[in-house]
């Protein structure tokens, strides 16, 4: 075998955004100078690259290489620990290749997205919003969901009140919205409203409307049965004044 490998640091500690080192110890066990060249596998590789990528080594002689790590700050790197290898080869023995494993302990860290759909809904009395939360995180979140408005003219339902999020993905909630009171003027009245979503970190605020429209008043309920009671004896006359 012409060389020996080992990884000196098998568990890096890497932070979304940041970055950590492991160090992989080389070793030339032939006769003759040699250079080294070191690729990464497994999904780490992703974001890894050695430091320098080859090592040229005397017989016998030792040297170090770098792995240095970038996990992004995605929810498409999940929270974890993360396997990798260190595959090297030699320019001296084509068919000489050694792999070591490692792994890199991605911490987590909490991100959501909220939005309410649609923003302003209408009805005489009661509507259905939805609401969309996406984990933007690593980790899963488990998200508490309120609402109130401000002058407390509404009342709300939201199924699930609790929603649970894997990374990447987005969950859905149905807020039922409903007026306490009629609205009897001529006018519609917009109610603003608020969804709190207290996903285990700083909360997130979302604002939605509720368009109340007037109930139809007894007396335009009236006039039109009189209209229409006329229409129909008009109608009866003329068809009874026609010539035979």
């Amino acid at each position: 075998m012409p060389a020996s490998v080992s990884i000196l640091t098998p568990l890096v500690t890497a932070a979304p955004g940041g970055s950590g080192v492991a160090q992989v110890m080389l070793r030339n066990t032939g006769t003759v100078v040699d250079q080294f060249a070191v690729n990464l596998v497994g999904d780490a590789s992703a974001w890894a690259r050695p430091v320098p990528p080859a090592l040229s080594l005397f017989p016998g002689a030792e040297g170090t290489i770098e792995i240095h790590f970038s996990p992004p700050r995605s929810s498409a790197v999940v929270a974890g620990n993360v396997p990798y290898g260190v595959r090297v080869t030699c320019q001296e023995d084509p068919e000489f290749s050694v792999v070591e494993e490692g792994e890199v302990q991605i911490s987590g860290f909490s991100s959501v997205q909220a939005k309410i759909v649609p923003r302003t809904s209408e009805g005489k009395r009661k509507a259905v919003h939805r609401l969309e939360l996406t984990n933007t995180g690593n980790a899963a979140v488990t998200a508490e969901l309120s609402a109130s408005d401000p002058d407390e003219l509404l009342a709300f339902n939201i199924e699930p009140s609790t929603l649970s999020v894997e990374p990447g993905a987005t969950g859905i909630a149905r807020v039922k919205v409903a007026a306490r009171k009629g609205q009897k003027g001529r006018g519609s009245r917009r109610m603003p409203f608020n969804v709190v979503v207290e996903p285990g970190g700083p909360p997130v605020n979302v604002d939605g409307n509720f368009e109340q429209k007037p109930k139809a008043s007894i007396l335009l309920f009236l006039a039109i049965v009189v209209l229409v009671a006329v229409l129909v004896f008009l109608l009866k006359d003329q068809a009874g004044a026609l010539p035979l």
